[in-house]
């Protein structure tokens, strides 16, 4: 049997309108990772910007899917209490803020991230609540996009919008 290393990557967005930066890359506000103490960048995704640098930050994520982008239900993120922790959760709780964590595996033992790591899930949602003692942050995360601007039908559908198809 194979062993591995299970690694967690953390992606802060203060404004969900600007995810991407002008190459088309997304491009965190603040970004964590959970496994190694130097910064790492995330070379298994080709979909972020690759300078940017994934700090070390004590924290733990439950509530991923067995499969990516397959979760329903809340990602639970224990992250430890330190000062630009306490003010960036303060900002974001009322402020709707998007969060991406991804989970991945790679071989045991590798100094750096690897990019030949593989991906197992990746949640998206936003802080729907936290919580803050002594030693810890608690973020619950929802994987609603937007509570503040739901994602609801724009007009009530019809019997006679039924059946309806855009041909092409």
């Amino acid at each position: 049997m194979a062993n591995f290393d299970i690694l967690t990557f953390l992606e802060y967005y203060a404004d969900k309108s600007s995810v991407l930066d002008s190459n088309g890359k997304r491009s965190p506000t603040n970004a964590y990772q959970n496994f190694y103490q130097s910064a790492q960048n995330l070379t298994a995704d080709s979909a972020i910007d690759q300078t940017m640098n994934f700090n070390y930050l004590a924290f733990d994520a439950s509530g991923f899917a067995s499969t990516e982008a397959s979760s329903i239900s809340d990602l639970t993120i224990n992250l430890a209490a330190t000062a630009s922790i306490i003010d960036l959760t303060d900002t974001a709780i009322g402020g709707d803020r998007l969060v991406i964590a991804s989970l991945y595996t790679q071989s045991i033992g590798q100094d750096t991230f690897s990019n030949s790591a593989s991906l197992i899930c990746r949640f998206t949602g936003t802080i729907d609540n936290a919580t803050v003692d002594d030693t810890t942050v608690t973020w619950t995360v929802s994987p609603a996009i937007s509570k503040q601007k739901a994602q609801v039908p724009s007009r009530r559908i019809s019997s006679d919008l039924m059946g309806r198809f855009v041909a092409t």
